[in-house]
C-alpha cells in the first residue's frame, strides 16, 4: 500500500484518544507524561463528548426545522394551484386574461400543441432528382 491510499483501518481522533486513555488508566494511572496528567485527558474526552451530544441534539432540531419548512412549502404550493385554479375558472380572467400571464402561464389563445413532427432525410433515388418522403 503506498502512502497515498487511505488506511481505513485507522482510528478517528476521538477513539485513539480513548484507547490512550483506557491504557494510561489501567497500566500507569499515578504517571504523568510531558506534565500532563490522567485527569487532563479526562476532562477533555468529557468535553469532547458534551460537544458531540451537543452536535447531534442540534442535528435533531435541523432536521425537525427542514420537515415544518418542507411543510410549509408544500402548504404554500397547494395555495398556489388553488388561487391559479380559481384565476383559471374565473369569469372576469379565466387562461386567456393578462394576469394569468403576469403569473408566468402561457395564455390559452397562445399555447401550441407540442407537438413537433421531425423530417426524414432527403433521399436520392440515383437520377439525382431528391425525393421528399411523406411524414
Amino acid at each position: 500500500m503506498n502512502a497515498y491510499t487511505k488506511n481505513t483501518k485507522r482510528r478517528q481522533p476521538g477513539r485513539k484518544a480513548a484507547d490512550i486513555h483506557l491504557a494510561w488508566k489501567e497500566l500507569a494511572p499515578a504517571a504523568v507524561f510531558a506534565g500532563k496528567t490522567l485527569e487532563d485527558i479526562e476532562s477533555a474526552l468529557q468535553a469532547l463528548a458534551e460537544s458531540t451530544e451537543e452536535l447531534k441534539i442540534r442535528d435533531q432540531a435541523r432536521s425537525a426545522a427542514i420537515k415544518r419548512r418542507d411543510e410549509k412549502l408544500q402548504a404554500l404550493t397547494d395555495l398556489t394551484r388553488t388561487v391559479v385554479k380559481g384565476v383559471q375558472g374565473h369569469p372576469e380572467h379565466g387562461e386567456d386574461s393578462p394576469l394569468y400571464r403576469a403569473m408566468g402561464f402561457v395564455p390559452f389563445s397562445e399555447r401550441r400543441s407540442g407537438l413537433t413532427r421531425r423530417r426524414k432525410a432527403m433521399a436520392t433515388d440515383g437520377t439525382g432528382d431528391q425525393e421528399k418522403t411523406a411524414v
